[in-house]
């Protein structure tokens, strides 16, 4: 064994010697001590032995404070954030519901307020869910409307919720008239944003004139605003002579902005009244 092993023992075995001293001696001061003596004893060996120790534990208590207090402030924001997306959002829904409201008071049919829950996900935007259904009085066919005119009619209806065909779909198919002149034509959808209305030549029908519903095939009533001629598109000479025009419509209620719908429930006879 060499002289620096021989140390290392030895200051091992003197370490352990020397703490189990101090910890009689520490044990014999405070058992001789009075009740006031024992309180300095506590205070002086918290303020110089266990300083650090204090120190360290005193820092990660307010750490985990401060961590705490930034989680709550977090949720808090978060929550604050949430509610005023949602009044903000209620805020733009008062004036489409008072246009709504303005709309319903005008007209003399019996019309039924509708959100839509769901839509068509494809670029054609072809169909509509709505929280409709039988149990508000609702049927296959019935027309769907907004303050600005037609936008579809119903096409599957279900106990608490409803479908609605476009017309954007090149399906959907509505007599038309001229609200000027009183041509009559057909309205149909030949792409996304693109209605075309078809009408016999010679019709009294110029760009700018306004369309409305003809009430032919007994769904829509006469009158719902439709749209606007935009432009003559083409003529086309049909097999049996008859040449057909054919003009480009801008509709009146764009879908991509609509949130609320009426559903028109249909009566024996249709009355429309004054429409805005």
């Amino acid at each position: 064994m060499n002289l620096l092993e021989w140390l290392r023992k030895a200051l091992v075995v003197w370490q352990g010697i020397f703490s189990f001293l101090l910890c009689i001696i520490f044990c014999s001061v405070l058992l001789s001590q009075d009740q006031s003596g024992r309180m300095v004893f506590h205070q002086v060996m918290v303020s110089t032995f266990f300083y650090p120790f204090k120190m360290v534990f005193s820092r990660f208590d307010v750490t985990f404070r401060i961590y705490h207090d930034n989680e709550e402030l977090r949720r808090e924001n978060v929550a604050l954030r949430t509610e005023n997306d949602f009044l903000t959002q209620s805020l733009r829904q008062v004036p489409r519901l008072r246009e709504m409201e303005r709309f319903r008071e005008n007209v003399s049919l019996r019309l039924k307020p509708g959100r839509i829950i769901a839509e068509d996900a494809s670029r054609l935007q072809l169909t509509w869910v709505l929280d409709l259904g039988k149990a508000d009085s609702l049927d296959v066919n019935m027309p769907v409307i907004t303050s600005r005119g037609l936008v579809g009619k119903i096409s599957k209806c279900f106990e608490h919720y409803s479908f609605v065909q476009l017309f954007s779909d090149p399906a959907f198919k509505v007599s038309v008239q001229v609200n000027s002149s009183r041509a009559r034509g057909m309205l149909q959808s030949e792409g996304p944003d693109q209605l075309v209305a078809q009408f016999p030549a010679g019709s009294d029908v110029r760009p700018g004139d306004t369309l409305i519903t003809a009430g032919l095939g007994g769904v829509f009533p006469n009158g719902l605003q439709v749209g606007r001629v935009s432009s003559d598109i083409s003529e086309t000479e049909e097999s049996n002579g008859d040449v057909t025009q054919f003009f480009q419509v801008r509709p009146f209620q764009p879908l991509n902005t609509v949130e609320e719908v009426f559903v028109l429930i249909k009566q024996d006879e249709w009355n429309l009244g004054e429409t805005p």
